[in-house]
């Protein structure tokens, strides 16, 4: 007699005796802007040029990098998708930046829609000095603010400030005044020092940024890449799990092996993109001011740089519809966020497979390219003094799209560990004279939906006397003609597709 079982491979990244098929305990939804800021003056850089830095945490995953003319000075912000009444965080000709993040423990009594995005373009089309955008929120208090928010903002002279506003009023808070930090770092969340001791949201995140940005300034490595690639993709959770280093190897509550709650985490669900504004020095020219962004969700994307002097953004990043490179993160999330009712969670192994793979796999030595080659030709343009009109238009278009190529179809074959399917329609019959003819349905896609083409299937025979589980052969085919007689063949039989 001939038992016919079907198996699937298991995954080897996964520890002996590990579960990964508990049920996810369930988390509150809240899905209102919950961003994480901060504004660095440019003596406590490496470099000693200011740094103006934003998780956008809002439920618009749509996200676009777009130039705009349409005011005093040019600018380049992230934006909504197709969205041009306001902005999200940029720079404008003049070296001025700002970005902002909602402030929540305040009083929301002004009537209207939410202003804090147009009041930023207003600012990019308008302002050349953090004394300009102070005259800005003179102006709009009267009439009220209609989204109490925390504006960072940095210039071309070295000004760098923080204003946290309420419904008529505002307060500054200036990174070159030791009455304010001693460090020259300011750091927020979603909420206001000036504001009520109750009610703040974010007080974790605040904590978090501040501990990574104040250390590195003592350590002389604060950098827009060191925020790009650590701060702002930490996912250390306000509940205390540290995931670090990935792979997370343990068990979450009633989370599966090796995912983690990114619930109040700096880099979380609702983080849909992110920059990092390098201003000048005094005296340099301001259209040398770089935006680092990531259009995309930031723990699937990587940070792309975009100057003013450009005129324009790579189609990657803004395209007709929708940014493809936006897209392509959205696409990955899924991937990493794979099971279906898991909120504000991920699986680590997505990030780090544990086996040299992974997302991180990709983007960080992609990243480190995209620095080395931008931090090179800027290099070449301080030292003459002013732009390249035309090498930063190639420059920013070769990176976007470098960066579309080498993540669009992730992940191919050996980017990540990953899990063939079950074998399906395993059949096997006798045939005289021959042999035992084995016979099953290609695997198409690993356990993620992923498309993938298996290298190749194991036949393994447990023998029906002795238990004993032993690998027959391996084939690049869906079946295989075994040359023993029938009696002799008799067990149990499993095909496992391998990776």
């Amino acid at each position: 007699m001939v038992t016919v079982l079907a198996a699937c491979l298991v995954a080897a990244v996964f520890v002996a005796g590990s579960q990964r098929n508990s049920t996810p305990a369930e988390e509150p939804l809240i899905d209102n802007g919950q961003c994480t800021t901060a504004v660095i003056a440019g003596f406590a850089t490496a470099n000693g040029r200011p740094l103006l830095w934003k998780n956008r945490d809002v439920s618009q995953p749509d996200q676009e990098i777009v130039y705009f003319n349409d005011g005093t000075y040019p600018y380049v912000t992230i934006a909504n998708a197709h969205d041009s009444t306001q902005a999200w965080g940029g720079v404008n000709s003049t070296g001025f930046a700002i970005e902002d993040a909602n402030n929540w423990n305040t009083p929301d009594t002004v009537v209207g829609s939410d202003d804090d995005g147009t009041i930023i373009k207003l600012a990019l089309r308008t302002c050349r000095t953090v004394a300009d955008f102070q005259l800005v929120l003179d102006s709009t208090r009267i009439h009220g603010h209609t989204q109490p928010a925390i504006f960072g903002v940095i210039d071309s002279a070295g000004g760098a400030s923080m204003f946290e506003t309420f419904a008529h009023t505002y307060v500054r808070y200036d990174c070159n005044d030791t009455s304010d930090t001693r460090t020259g770092v300011l750091v927020r969340s979603n909420f206001s020092y000036a504001g009520p001791q109750t009610g703040r949201i974010g007080v974790y995140r605040h904590n978090r940024a501040q501990g990574f940005i104040e250390g590195s300034v003592t350590g002389d490595s604060l950098t827009a890449k060191f925020i790009c690639r650590t701060v702002a993709r930490d996912i250390h959770n306000e509940n205390g799990l540290d995931p670090y280093p990935l792979p997370y190897q343990g068990i979450s509550g009633a989370l599966l092996r090796g995912w983690v709650s990114t619930y109040g985490a700096i880099c979380r669900r609702l983080t849909v993109s992110a920059c990092v504004i390098e201003g000048v020095q005094p005296g340099e020219n301001p259209l040398l001011a770089t935006l680092w962004a990531f259009p995309m969700a930031v723990e699937t994307g990587v940070a792309l740089p975009f100057w003013v002097a450009s005129r324009t953004t790579p189609p990657q990043v803004n395209g007709a519809v929708t940014s493809p490179l936006c897209d392509v993160g959205l696409r990955i999330k899924q991937i990493i966020q794979h099971q279906p009712g898991f909120h504000d969670t991920l699986d680590t192994y997505m990030l780090v497979d544990g086996h040299n793979g992974g997302i991180f796999a990709q983007t960080f030595p992609l990243e480190d390219r995209i620095f080395q080659r931008a931090d090179s030709a800027l290099a070449i343009w301080r030292e003459a003094g002013q732009p390249d009109s035309a090498g930063m238009t190639q420059l920013s278009a070769q990176l976007a799209a470098m960066a579309y190529d080498s993540l669009h179809d992730w992940p191919r074959s050996g980017q990540l560990w990953i899990t063939p399917r079950p074998v399906t329609g395993l059949t096997m019959y006798d045939i005289p004279g021959s042999g035992l003819h084995l016979k099953w349905n290609p695997v198409t896609q690993d356990t993620l939906g992923v498309p993938i083409t298996p290298s190749g299937y194991t036949i393994w025979r447990c023998d029906a006397n002795t238990g004993h589980m032993d690998s027959v052969t391996t084939t690049t085919a869906s079946e295989y003609l075994m040359p023993v007689p029938a009696d002799s063949a008799k067990g149990v039989y499993l095909v496992k597709a391998l990776r």
